[in-house]
């Protein structure tokens, strides 16, 4: 008979020697499981035995954290903490994240389409499972009540897709069937996507008939483009994923095509953000999309014309990542 070969654990070394450490802690642990992503973020999952403590003052959080960073070359943080006491299980589960080497600052700055009581625009930024950062705007078609629902059907479904773990084909996908299956004509919407990977310093973008992202690097402003028709209108998503290496210093703008749209003076209606971002002064997040916004509005007399929705968020390196010895 022939004997059925196990995989080999490839942290198996590792494990052992978390092990040690925690024993020579006093540290009562029942299994370890260590996870790397591509990026090379560690996921590691600590099974702890139950204490007698609800408030949760006798959990070893720091002490196993340390211990991690000592053995794996990452500082960790807790990412998920199960109580058994207050789950009525046999036993804790802690969960570390290898931290982020860079850090966000998003900025947010949104309008709505003269006389109109909602907007047709909807944005969404929010960490993921392994620990990357989604960051999104849908422009439903049209303004008003119809515009809005679906925009917000298409970034809740990427949210609650994204989180499940559904890979990007199957999201995009779910959700531009879900809008077809309406059976109205107007039901679609556009879909901006950035996936950003602040350990990896990279970003994949994807794009459902969205305008460009602007990256800003120093002096330099490039525009990022893909031809892709509004999720809902096909019956399969045409989807192309792009990848973009991030620097210390990035400034990344995704806007509604209220915002580009607004400027009438350009052939190329895309190249007046350019220019705006490119004699910029500041580098607060939060201020640039303030201004943007601001411009926009005023390109067309102070009276907007359409929903409107600018998104900036800046790169910086994360000095907290750095393990303190």
């Amino acid at each position: 008979m022939k004997e059925e070969q196990t995989e080999e654990d490839p942290f198996d070394g590792k494990k052992q020697e978390i092990q040690a450490l925690l024993n020579e802690k006093e540290i009562e642990t029942e299994g370890i499981k260590i996870k790397q992503f591509p990026s090379g973020r560690y996921q590691v999952e600590i099974y702890h035995k139950i204490c007698d403590e609800i408030e949760g003052t006798k959990c070893n959080i720091k002490k196993i954290g340390r211990i991690l960073n000592k053995v794996l070359g990452d500082k960790f943080l807790i990412q998920a903490q199960e109580c058994g006491l207050r789950e009525n299980k046999a036993g804790c589960k802690f969960t570390y994240l290898s931290d982020d080497k860079y850090s966000v600052q998003i900025g947010v700055a949104t309008s709505t389409k003269a006389d109109s009581t909602v907007s047709g625009d909807s944005h969404i930024e929010t960490k993921l499972e392994d620990g990357k950062y989604l960051v999104a705007i849908s422009d439903g078609m049209g303004s008003g009540p119809e515009a809005m629902k679906s925009s917000k059907i298409a970034v809740k479904m990427l949210e609650r897709l994204f989180k499940a773990g559904f890979d990007k084909e199957t999201s995009l996908n779910l959700i531009n069937s879900t809008l077809a299956a309406t059976g109205k004509e107007d039901m679609y919407a556009t879909l901006d996507i950035q996936i950003l990977d602040l350990f990896g310093g990279n970003m994949e973008f994807i794009k459902n008939g969205a305008c460009p992202t602007y990256v800003k690097r120093n002096k330099e402003v490039q525009l990022l483009k893909a031809i892709t028709l509004p999720a809902g209108i096909l019956e399969k998503s045409d989807l192309v994923v792009y990848d973009y290496d991030l620097q210390e210093g990035d400034i990344i703008i995704m806007c509604s095509d209220g915002v580009i749209e607004a400027n009438s003076e350009y052939l190329s209606k895309e190249l007046w953000v350019k220019y705006l971002l490119e004699d910029l002064q500041t580098d607060d997040a939060q201020k640039i999309a303030n201004l943007i916004l601001e411009e926009a509005i005023d390109n067309d007399f102070g009276r907007q014309k359409d929903d409107m929705t600018v998104i900036a968020a800046k790169i910086s390196k994360n000095q907290k990542a750095k393990i303190e010895n």
